[in-house]
C-alpha cells in the first residue's frame, strides 16, 4: 500500500475541483426543465464535498478495506446522480474518473478493473430496468458512449502505470534513506570509538545493529584475553540476568567460535535463534556480533542481515586495530621522549652534577690545608657550576612544557577554535574559564573540546544563535562545563527521539560525557534558547 504524500493530496484536490467545475459548467449550459436554483444547488453541494472526500481518502490510505468501501460509496453516489441530471446524457458520468484514479493508484489492479466493469454493468442494468433499454439496443448504447468507456480504460491503465512508478520511487527513496542511515551509523561508530571510549565499543556496535536491522535484540561478545583487559561485552534488549546467561553460554563455546569465519545460524537456549558473525583482527579472534532472529524472518531478509553484520564486523576490526596501533604509537612516542630527555640530562645536567659532586668531595678532603682565599675561590666555583646546572635544568623543563615555554596549550587551542567559529558565522562567543588545564589528561581535553565544539556548532547551525556563553570550571577533582545560547531552542523530547532514530548531536555529547563517568543535562524549549550542563569527576575513568 502506497502512502499518499501532501503533493498527491493537492493533485487529487486540483483534479476534482477542475473536473467538477468543467462538468458543472456543461451541466448548467445544457437545456433542462429543472429549476435553475436546483441546478445551481447540485454543483455547489458537490463542491463542498470535495475536501471531505480528499481527507477521507487520505485518512484511509493505509487501510485497503476501508479505502475500497469509500471508493465504492463514491461510485454509487455518482451513479445515483445520473438519474436526476439526464441519464447517460448527464455530464456527471465523467466524474467517475476521479474514484477510478484513486482505485488504480492506491489499490490493486484487480479491484480497479472490477470497479470499472461494475460501473459499466450497473449503468446498463439500471437503464435496462428504469429506462426501458432493450437488449438489441445495447450495441448502439455502447457505441454512443464509447468515448466514456475509452476514457475510463485509459485512466485505469495510466494510473496503474503511474502508481507502479511511484511505488518504485518510494522503494528507491527507502533504499536511499537506509543508505544514509548506514552512513550516519558508521560515522557515529567511528566518531565515538576514540581512544578513551574503546572500552564501550561493544555497546556502540550493539546499538547500531538494532538500529540498522530494525530487530530488538543484539549483542557484541568479546572473547576473554589472558593478562589483558578487553572491551566489555554488551547487549541491547535483555535484562541483566539474561545478559549473564547469554555471555556465559558464549564463553563456554569459545573454541567453537574461534573456528568460524562466516556468518552462521545458531540456536541458543532459552533465547531463540541467532545470526552470529565472528569478529577477527589480522592477528587474533576478537569476539562475536549476534542478532536474535524473529520467527517471521525470511531467507532473503536473513541474507540482508548477514551483509549488515559483515559490514559491522569489518568496521569493528578496523576500529580495534586502529586503537591498538594508536596505543603502540603512544608507547613508542613516550619511550622516544624518555630517551631524548635522558640523553639531554646525561649530556648536560648529569655531567655538570658529576663535576660538582667531585669538586665538593675533593674540597672536603683538602679544605683544611687550603688558604682562605683559595677556599673561597673553590666554593665560588662550585656555586657557579650549580647555578649553571640549574639554568640547564630550567631550560630543559621549559622546552618540555608548553605552559612554561609560552606555547599554545589546550585552552589556547579551544579559544582559537571558538574565535574562528565566531568570525566565520558572525556570532559572539564568550568563553570564561576558571582553574587551570595544566595536568588535565589528554582524553579529558579531547572529549571536552568535542563537546564544546558540538554544542556551539548546534547552537549556531540549528538554533541560529547570535550569542553563545561558555563557562568552564577546571578543578583537580571536578570539571563543570556550561554552554548557553540565545537561539530558537527546540523540544528536547522530539530531538531525543530523532537522535534515537539516527541523529548524532545529542547522542555524541552523551556518549562522550558518559565515557568519562560524567553526567550531561540538555535543557531547551522552543523560543528560549538551549543550555548544556556537563559535570565530569576527574580520575573516575582512570580508577575504573
Amino acid at each position: 500500500m502506497k502512502t499518499k504524500s501532501a503533493f498527491e493530496s493537492k493533485t487529487w484536490r486540483f483534479t476534482r475541483y477542475g473536473s467538477l467545475c468543467l462538468i458543472s459548467l456543461v451541466y448548467l449550459l445544457h437545456p433542462s426543465d429543472v429549476p435553475l436554483w436546483i441546478r445551481l444547488g447540485l454543483p455547489a453541494a458537490l463542491l463542498l464535498t470535495v475536501p471531505v472526500v480528499v481527507i477521507m481518502y487520505r485518512h484511509y490510505s493505509s487501510n485497503p478495506v476501508a479505502l475500497q468501501l469509500a471508493v465504492i460509496c463514491e461510485m454509487a453516489v455518482i451513479v445515483s446522480l445520473l438519474f436526476p441530471t439526464g441519464g447517460m446524457d448527464s455530464p456527471f458520468k465523467w466524474y467517475a474518473l476521479n474514484p477510478l484514479m484513486v482505485a488504480s493508484e492506491l489499490l490493486s489492479a484487480w479491484f480497479a478493473w472490477s470497479l470499472l466493469v461494475s460501473y459499466i454493468g450497473i449503468i446498463g442494468a439500471l437503464f435496462y430496468i428504469f429506462f426501458d433499454l432493450e437488449p438489441k439496443n445495447f450495441p448502439s448504447f455502447a457505441f454512443n458512449n464509447s468515448g466514456l468507456l475509452a476514457a475510463l480504460v485509459v485512466v485505469v491503465v495510466a494510473m496503474q502505470m503511474i502508481g507502479r512508478l511511484l511505488r518504485e520511487l518510494d522503494r528507491a527513496n527507502e533504499r536511499t534513506n537506509e543508505t544514509l542511515d548506514h552512513i550516519k551509523s558508521i560515522y557515529h561508530i567511528v566518531e565515538t570509538a576514540s581512544h578513551h571510549e574503546i572500552m564501550n565499543i561493544g555497546q556502540i556496535i550493539a546499538d547500531c545493529v538494532v538500529k540498522l536491522t530494525k530487530l530488538p535484540r543484539a549483542f557484541f561478545w568479546f572473547a576473554p584475553r589472558t593478562g589483558e583487559t578487553a572491551p566489555a561485552s554488551r547487549q541491547t534488549g535483555w535484562t541483566a540476568d539474561e545478559e549473564t546467561m547469554l555471555f556465559e553460554h558464549m564463553e563456554s563455546h569459545l573454541e567453537e567460535w574461534r573456528k568460524k569465519d562466516e556468518p552462521f545460524y545458531q540456536g541458543i537456549e532459552p533465547f531463540g535463534d541467532f545470526l552470529l558473525m565472528p569478529v577477527r583482527m589480522n592477528t587474533r579472534f576478537v569476539g562475536v556480533i549476534g542478532v536474535r532472529l524473529e520467527s517471521s524472518e525470511k531467507t532473503e531478509v536473513n541474507r540482508w542481515l548477514a551483509q549488515q553484520l559483515i559490514l559491522l564486523q569489518e568496521l569493528s576490526s578496523i576500529i580495534l586495530e586502529r586503537h591498538e596501533l594508536a596505543v603502540t604509537e603512544n608507547r613508542l612516542m613516550i619511550i622516544n621522549e624518555q630517551n631524548r630527555i635522558a640523553d639531554e640530562m646525561h649530556d648536560s645536567v648529569s655531567q655538570s652534577l658529576f663535576g660538582i659532586v667531585y669538586a665538593a668531595h675533593s674540597l672536603k678532603q683538602t679544605w683544611r690545608q687550603l688558604p682562605e682565599e683559595q677556599l673561597e675561590e673553590q666554593i665560588d666555583l662550585i656555586k657557579d657550576s650549580a647555578t649553571m646546572v640549574a639554568k640547564e635544568l630550567r631550560k630543559t623543563i621549559h622546552s618540555l612544557s608548553s605552559k612554561k615555554s609560552g606555547g599554545q596549550n589546550w585552552l589556547g587551542t579551544v579559544r582559537s577554535h571558538l574565535n574562528t567559529i565566531s568570525r566565520l558565522n558572525d556570532v559572539e562567543i564568550d568563553l570564561r574559564v576558571s582553574g587551570d588545564d595544566y595536568g588535565l589528561p589528554y582524553h579529558y581535553q579531547k572529549a571536552l573540546f568535542r563537546i564544546i565544539s558540538e554544542a556551539t556548532g548546534n547552537g549556531i547551525r540549528h538554533g541560529k544563535a547570535k550569542l553563545v556563553r561558555t563557562e568552564l570550571s577546571l578543578r583537580p577533582e571536578l570539571i563543570k562545563l556550561s554552554i548557553t545560547d540565545n537561539g530558537c531552542g527546540f523540544d528536547t523530547e522530539c530531538e531525543a527521539a530523532k537522535d534515537s532514530e539516527g541523529g548524532l548531536g545529542m547522542q555524541n555529547m552523551q556518549y562522550l560525557t558518559k565515557s568519562l563517568g560524567g553526567n550531561i543535562n540538555i535543557s531547551s524549549s522552543p523560543g528560549s534558547g538551549t543550555q548544556v550542563e556537563v559535570t565530569i569527576p576527574v580520575g573516575v575513568l582512570e580508577y575504573q
